[in-house]
C-alpha cells in the first residue's frame, strides 16, 4: 500500500452531504493524488524526524496522530505541516545518515538492513555520503509539492489510498 496525499475541498468536506459532494465537483476538477510514498516508509519517515529534528518533532506533534492514521488537514494544519517539515529538512540537513543507522540498531522500528540499502540508494545518487535530509529528499519534495499547491488554493490537505 501506498500514501497518497491531495489538495483537500474547502475545510469542513469531512461533513459533507451527497449535495454539497455533488455540487462541489461538478464546480471543481478533482485534484490528482501525489504517491508520496509506501506506507512503510511514511511510518519510517514520521518516526525518523521525531528522531533527529528536535524542532521539527515539537512543530509536526500536534499532527502526529492525523499524519499517522492518513486524516485530514485543515487548511491551518497543513500550513503547519509546511513549517514543520521546512525545520525539520534544515535539521535534517546538517545531520550524517549514519545516524539512521545507529538508530535502527537501537530500536526495531525499522531494520537495519532497509535502513543501509536506503542510505546506499542516496549515496549512489548524491554521489557522498548522505544527510539525512538527502535520504528522505523525494518524501519532502513531494508533499512539499501539495502543501505549496493547497497554500496556493487556500485549502488544506487529504490523504487518499488509490
Amino acid at each position: 500500500m501506498s500514501v497518497y496525499l491531495s489538495i483537500a475541498p474547502p475545510d469542513g468536506f469531512t461533513r459533507w452531504e451527497d449535495a454539497d459532494w455533488d455540487r462541489w465537483l461538478r464546480e471543481h476538477p478533482w485534484e490528482v493524488a501525489e504517491r508520496v510514498c509506501s506506507r512503510g516508509d511514511w511510518a519510517i519517515f514520521l518516526y525518523q524526524l521525531r528522531q533527529h529534528a528536535d524542532r521539527g518533532r515539537k512543530l509536526i506533534e500536534p499532527l502526529l496522530e492525523q499524519l499517522v492514521n492518513e486524516r485530514p488537514l485543515s487548511t491551518e494544519q497543513a500550513a503547519d505541516l509546511k513549517t514543520a517539515l521546512v525545520a525539520a529538512r534544515d535539521e535534517l540537513a546538517k545531520k550524517p545518515a549514519s545516524l539512521l543507522e545507529d538508530t535502527a540498531r537501537a530500536s526495531h522500528f525499522a531494520s537495519p538492513d532497509d535502513v543501509q540499502s536506503m542510505i546506499a540508494g542516496t549515496r549512489s545518487r548524491v554521489g557522498r555520503e548522505p544527510t539525512i535530509a538527502e535520504v528522505w529528499s523525494q518524501v519532502l519534495d513531494q508533499v512539499d509539492k501539495v502543501l505549496e499547491n493547497a497554500a496556493k488554493e487556500r485549502r488544506g490537505v487529504y490523504f487518499g489510498n488509490v
